[in-house]
């Protein structure tokens, strides 16, 4: 590629050269091996960006996931017999930090590696918690800290606090349990943090004063003046069962966590996002490719929203029998969600109407060109211009008219949402 571009140098000086003396042919020569030149540098710049976005997505030399998922790293970080859960990598993929629970006494150590000189060491005890009960680390999305839980002092290992390390220079400092309101007498379990500093946790504090209440919902702290002052409580998703095992993305547009669903399937991953309003919509179920029979816990979610990692715990009738972390494409993560819907709208018989359909009514975290449509055919007096994005017609009969709008993605997911059209005489 590089002898390439130097030829086709080589050639527009010549043909410059030429040029000088007044030649025609020459000058529209000049022009054609000019447009070579560029052409053949945009090329050769296309292939290095391409490589070094190959480089950075390295992860322990694994062969990327489909949609179907797979074991990460067997042997290396999931190895057969040990209990594996929650796993995370600074946004560089340059750091990794996974749990790994004790069968007997389900005390907790934090493994970490690194990759030095573009080779990943074998992972290890993190040493700044060689001596702690550790659970649970996610890095800010900036990678200088992680968060991770530590067991409370003379209590069992199920109780646990919200702890964070802070890296200093080349190395980590010493780790610091965060003040109230985010701990509690209760417990805290998990938490992940947004770009601007916004911590999201999962916490019993809730049962507080109640007999026999066990149920753990998610709630958030926002930074402010350098410091957590007041924590809220997520009511999109109080539900009777638990919610826990969070990881929010950067942008605080979509948010993972895990609730017991029923006898059948355990614990399942649930999804949810922010619409125009800034309210989270309903948590809907991650894809059954996906979920399972058995136990999915502990998500995190690639910097750039490529791969969703997870835990799949198989419980048997004496606990857990296996527990590893799994790795999938998101492409069946991410589906078309109602952003900016059309509210539901009155007409009137024989008057002429145009309505502009919101060009953000769906959003989709990893597809910015969705394609969509209306059952408009079922109504003769109604017509849908996808490309302006707006209906119209001219109502012939009263009653009320269920419209459906559809998005479908570049993945084949599809979400649709219905409008309710009234027609009054």
């Amino acid at each position: 590629m590089v002898s390439s571009f130097v030829e086709e140098v080589i050639k527009y000086k010549f043909f410059v050269h030429i040029f000088k003396s007044g030649s025609i042919k020459a000058y529209i020569e000049i022009v054609e091996h000019m447009t070579k030149i560029i052409l053949t540098l945009i090329h050769f710049l296309i292939l290095i960006g391409c490589k070094s976005s190959i480089e950075s997505t390295d992860y322990f030399g694994q062969a990327p996931p489909d949609s179907i998922p797979i074991i990460f790293a067997p042997d290396i970080v999931s190895v057969e017999g040990r209990l594996e859960h929650g796993i995370s990598f600074t946004p560089d993929d340059r750091e990794l930090a996974f749990g790994v629970l004790n069968k007997d006494d389900f005390s907790g150590k934090i493994f970490y590696a690194k990759k030095i000189d573009k080779k990943w060491t074998e992972p290890v005890i993190f040493e700044p918690l060689k001596s702690e009960c550790a659970y649970l680390p996610y890095f800010s999305p900036n990678g200088k800290s992680l968060l991770f839980t530590q067991g409370k002092a003379d209590a069992d290992n199920a109780c646990t606090d919200i702890w964070i390390v802070e890296k200093v220079n080349d190395g980590w400092g010493a780790p610091k349990k965060l003040e109230a309101p985010i701990n509690s007498a209760s417990r805290e379990a998990n938490a992940s943090m947004t770009s601007d500093g916004t911590i999201y946790f999962s916490s019993n504090r809730n049962c507080e004063g109640k007999d026999n209440c066990h149920t753990a919902d998610l709630y958030y702290s926002k930074l402010n003046d350098n410091a957590y002052k007041s924590v809220d409580i997520i009511s999109e998703f109080v539900s009777s069962n638990d919610e826990e095992s969070i990881f929010i993305s950067p942008k605080e547009d979509y948010i993972i966590f895990c609730r017991y669903t029923d006898n059948e399937s355990g614990v399942d991953l649930y999804i949810s996002y922010r619409d125009i309003n800034n309210h989270w919509v309903e948590p809907q179920l991650v894809d059954e490719t996906i979920n399972s029979k058995d136990w999915e816990r502990r998500p995190f979610v690639s910097i750039d929203n490529k791969f969703l990692f997870f835990s799949r715990l198989q419980i048997g009738e004496k606990g857990i029998n296996e527990s590893d972390i799994y790795w999938v494409n998101a492409s069946k993560l991410f589906k078309p969600f109602v952003y900016n819907a059309l509210s539901d709208t009155t007409l009137r018989i024989g008057e002429k109407f145009e309505i502009s359909v919101p060009k953000d009514y769906f959003k989709d975290i990893d597809d910015g060109q969705l394609a969509y449509s209306v059952n408009h055919h079922q109504f003769d007096w109604l017509n849908f211009d996808s490309a302006q994005m707006k209906l119209s017609g001219r109502p012939t009969v009263a009653g009320d008219f269920e419209l459906t709008f559809t998005a479908n993605d570049m993945h084949l997911n599809k979400t649709s949402h219905k409008v309710i059209v009234t027609v009054k005489k």
